[in-house]
């Protein structure tokens, strides 16, 4: 799985709020919890969809590990 990450703040790229304007600098949500992509290109589109420049965001590996609950 793949994200998308601020290089300056280390956040992830949560999605976008329809409710600003895209020139809003609160277009972007940023959160601990990332938006994950299946792959790379998906992120890549992604990033370029919403004009976010490659010398800001990076596009990050993220290693998903699913634990199964314990029955009792």
């Amino acid at each position: 799985m793949y994200a998308i990450r601020s290089k300056r703040t280390h956040r992830f790229f949560a999605g976008v709020d329809t409710h600003t304007g895209i020139h809003s600098s609160h277009h972007l949500r940023m959160d601990e919890i990332p938006l994950l992509f299946l792959n790379e290109e998906l992120a890549r589109i992604e990033l370029l969809m919403h004009h976010m420049s490659p010398s800001a965001y990076d596009i990050v590996k993220i290693k998903l590990e699913i634990e199964e609950p314990i029955s009792s």
